[in-house]
Parts: C-alpha cells; sequence; structure tokens
C-alpha cells in the first residue's frame, strides 16, 4: 500500500533578508513500508519527525531525496498529486483547523464536492460518513457548537467521505479527554476492521499505541530507531527512548493495578 525509500526532508530557515540561514533535516533516511489493512502507529516524541513524515505521505510536503508510492503513486510526480490526496484522508491533532463550513453536513461533503461528485452521491457518502461517525443527529448543527470529540469524529468523517484506502491520523486523539479517547480509538478501529481502510496514526502516546495498533515504528531526529509488532516492542524494547515510553505506560497503570487489591492480603 505504502512504501517510504530513504526518504529525508529539510526544513530551511531565512534571516530578513530572505536568505538561507540555517538548515534542519527532520526526516533522515527513513524507509518504512505499510500493508493494505494495517493499522501501523508511528511513535514519537515531539520534533522527532512524525509529522513532517504524515505530510510527505499526504503530498503536502515532497522530500527532500528519496521516494515515496502510495498504492505504486510516487509522490514526486505531480500528476499524481490528485489521486494520492483522494485516496489519503487525514485526521489532524486540532479538527478546528479543518472545519470550512457553517453546518455539519456541507463541512462533511466539502471534499466530494471538490472532487466533482454529483450531489445525489455526495449525499448518500456524507449520510455514510456521518452513521459510521455517530454523528447523524448532529448534520444540521453549526461545528463550532459541538465538543472537541465530536469536532474530531467530524473530522474523520470528512475523511473517509471520499472513500480512501489510506487514512493518518495526525496526533487526533493528544487533545481530548481520557473517555474521549477511547470512544475515537474505537471508531478508528471500527473504520480499520469494517470498512477494510489502512489507518496510520501518528502519536507521542504510547498508551494509545499500545491499544489499538498492531504495529509501530519508532521515530528519534527522523530516523526509525525501532520497529516491529506493538507486543514485540512493548515487552521487549531495545532503545532508551522506547523504554522510557514504556516505562510511562507501565508507571501509569500502577495505581489502577494497586486499587484493584487486596490491601490486607
Amino acid at each position: 500500500m505504502i512504501k517510504a525509500e530513504h526518504v529525508s526532508f529539510e526544513y530551511f530557515r531565512r534571516d530578513e533578508n530572505g536568505n538561507v540561514s540555517d538548515m534542519v533535516e527532520a526526516v533522515k533516511d527513513l524507509s518504512l513500508e505499510v500493508k493494505q489493512g494495517e493499522f501501523i502507529g508511528i511513535l514519537g516524541c515531539n520534533g522527532s519527525g512524525k509529522s513532517t513524515f504524515a505530510k510527505m505521505l499526504n503530498t503536502l510536503l515532497d522530500p527532500t531525496e528519496g521516494e515515496i508510492r502510495i498504492e505504486g503513486m510516487s509522490t514526486r510526480d505531480e500528476s499524481n498529486t490528485w489521486n494520492i490526496r483522494k485516496n489519503t484522508g487525514m485526521v489532524f491533532q486540532n479538527p478546528d483547523n479543518q472545519l470550512v463550513a457553517a453546518i455539519v453536513e456541507e463541512d462533511v461533503a466539502f471534499g466530494p464536492e471538490n472532487l466533482g461528485v454529483p450531489a445525489d452521491e455526495i449525499r448518500k457518502r456524507v449520510d455514510y460518513a456521518l452513521e459510521k461517525v455517530g454523528m447523524s443527529a448532529y448534520r444540521t448543527h453549526s461545528p463550532a457548537m459541538l465538543s472537541g470529540g465530536q469536532k474530531q469524529r467530524v473530522g474523520i468523517a470528512r475523511a473517509i467521505v471520499s472513500n480512501p484506502s489510506v487514512l493518518l491520523s495526525d496526533e487526533a486523539t493528544s487533545a481530548l479527554d481520557p473517555e474521549t479517547v477511547k470512544s475515537i480509538l474505537q471508531l478508528l478501529k471500527d473504520i480499520n476492521k469494517k470498512l477494510g481502510i489502512t489507518i496510520i496514526m501518528i502519536t507521542h502516546q504510547m498508551e494509545v499505541i499500545k491499544e489499538i495498533a498492531e504495529r509501530v515504528a519508532v521515530i528519534e531526529h527522523g530516523r526509525i530507531i525501532e520497529e516491529g509488532s506493538v507486543v514485540d516492542l512493548f515487552t521487549n524494547p531495545q532503545t532508551p527512548t522506547l523504554k522510557k515510553f514504556v516505562g510511562s505506560v507501565m508507571s501509569s497503570e500502577v495505581p489502577e493495578q494497586l486499587s484493584h487489591m487486596d490491601i490486607h492480603a
């Protein structure tokens, strides 16, 4: 489904005269393959390069070096941009950055309208997408009046309404409360299993990866430092970075485990 080969990306900083003053290599010689129907997590700290990589997958950024192919289409070839974006939905951390219309159903319809989909087909797709994310009852509501979790569900509906093959989730749960996170993760799991959409979840939260992903790639300073099944990496982390992520999850689970113990034992 997705194949990234020796991909790098450099950000250039410019001074007040427009001259390049510095260069930051956000992604460095990164290679990764994602199979159709997979649910994979891309795990890394802030500034690790994971969001830059996600934007390259959706052709929002072009690799400085290397190549990415989505269903065989090179992101470097501008003639593929439209089809890649049509087949690669994206959900961002802040749903407000994605909302463009005055009511929910118009917001969800924005994508297929720009693709030139006939009106009758748009109606069917919007109905379907809103039903899948549990937002049919809010179709005529203003997005501005929704909760954070409801806005994120609308964002997911927008991402799936164009029938994508791949869904990119870039920190889509990091600003939500724990209960809302659980409901969004279950929704993403259902989309993956029931609709067969390949999902790539970009996050700095190991507990999210542990709950939902099948495979994980850990990024540090723009490079993949560990990759494998979630079970294997969680039970046997090799690098200090992943050990720190795993440790944070284990420590957060201790109070919950203690709460179920008999203190008189």
